[in-house]
């Protein structure tokens, strides 16, 4: 005669009726996871700073040597001050900031600006989107003002910038040559032919979190259930998996500091995530010695968007916590409601290498961490190796569908 299935174990909390009273989980707290504006159009002079002293160039933020370097002559200009301890960086309340800007929280201006290079007076259209970058006459560093150009919210501190040029260089190459899918040759040209060095501007964000959770935890339990006959004509069991379901709640204590949220407006971000994260508690004050000779990026990502995706991103986190915390083998039904405090954020920058390749025709790019030294970049797929894989893939199938059938 068939089993009938068996009951699941008893569960903590069941009523005389069959009921489930719901599971308290303790709560716990839990660490996380790793003004006068001018308008855009206005005109504008760069800075007049870091002149050589010996032959009047301006000098350029070498990461090599972590000193300016005057291009012409090689003078090395006086080490720039040991820069402040972390602790001395500003976080400003996000929304005291959100609510004083109004519009300009959500909005960024688009169009030109004029520009006068203070080098060699030259008057050059620019994009309101840069702050620094080379004078198309002279060659010299240009460094706008964020006062002059209006801009609502300046960086107060950035990364100084550690990895040189050639130390870029091969870590690009290193990484190309460990793409086992990118074409033989591709991995031995010397084909990089233009390498720029850009500070990209970040918004980080930092909040208290309480987040009450609930959801329903499950337990497996087996029960043997019908299945046929065998050649004899004698029934035949097999085991089942079950769930029992009970209701459980419970409470997530959590804080976050320094959430990355990309303010650049022309990278391609996936590419831009793969060389993340940025190191922040090395963060230094603001000082133009460090962006000096470097294109530095205004942002393009207004920052209530930033502050929505920044949130976006804890909530994400603070679910996965909760759900770790429920008891069982497995939960249906989560459902969280966190709250946050102490909302604060700073905009900073942080420097990288953005690299160009030609293959076949076809422009690739790159990017460097400038100062942690990871690379990344978009490559192309060798056929070859592709349909090689796909044909040991099917001989593999077809040998394990063989064994199958022989057994």
């Amino acid at each position: 005669m068939p089993s009938s299935p068996s009951e699941p174990p008893p569960y903590p909390g069941d009523g005389s009726d069959g009921s489930r009273t719901p599971v308290t989980v303790p709560a716990k707290k839990i660490p996380p996871p790793l003004p006068n504006l001018q308008g855009a159009d206005a005109e504008v002079r760069s800075l007049s700073r870091h002149v050589c002293p010996e032959c009047g160039g301006k000098g350029e933020w070498d990461p090599a040597k972590k000193a300016l370097v005057c291009p012409y002559c090689g003078k090395i200009f006086e080490h720039v001050a040991e820069p402040e301890h972390s602790d001395a960086i500003q976080e400003h309340d996000l929304d005291e900031m959100l609510a004083r800007l109004g519009k300009q929280g959500s909005t960024v201006e688009d169009g030109t600006r004029r520009v006068q290079c203070n080098n060699c007076h030259a008057v050059l259209v620019r994009s309101s989107n840069t702050m620094a970058q080379r004078c198309d006459f002279c060659g010299s560093p240009e460094l706008l003002d964020y006062k002059d150009v209006g801009s609502p919210i300046a960086p107060e501190s950035l990364l100084p910038a550690g990895i040189s040029q050639e130390v870029a260089y091969h870590a690009l190459k290193d990484f190309l040559a460990a793409r086992w899918f990118a074409p033989g040759d591709l991995k031995r040209r010397n084909m990089i032919d233009r390498i720029n060095k850009v500070y990209l501007p970040y918004w980080t964000f930092d909040s208290n979190v309480e987040c009450p959770w609930s959801a329903d935890s499950g337990r497996y339990y087996y029960v043997d259930v019908p299945d046929g006959t065998d050649d004899q004509g004698r029934p035949v069991m097999r085991r089942e998996q079950r769930v029992e379901w009970t209701p459980v709640n419970g409470h997530v204590s959590t804080w976050f500091d320094d959430i990355l949220i990309s303010a650049s407006g022309g990278l391609d971000s996936e590419l831009l995530k793969k060389i993340e994260p940025f190191p922040t508690k090395e963060l230094v004050p603001y000082d133009t010695s460090y962006v000096s000779g470097w294109q530095v990026e205004h942002y393009k990502v207004p920052l209530l968007q930033a502050a929505q995706a920044g949130f976006g991103a804890m909530e994400a986190m603070v679910r996965e916590m909760c759900a770790r915390e429920i008891p069982g083998d497995t939960y249906r039904g989560l459902s969280i409601s966190p709250t946050y405090s102490n909302r604060t954020f700073k905009h900073i920058l942080a420097p990288i290498w953005l690299l160009a390749y030609q293959y076949q025709g076809k422009t690739w790019q790159g990017a460097v961490n400038a100062v942690t030294g990871k690379a990344c970049a978009r490559f192309p797929v060798s056929p070859w190796r592709v349909a090689l894989v796909v044909v040991l893939g099917f001989i593999v199938l077809y040998i394990l569908l063989h064994l199958k059938g022989h057994h």
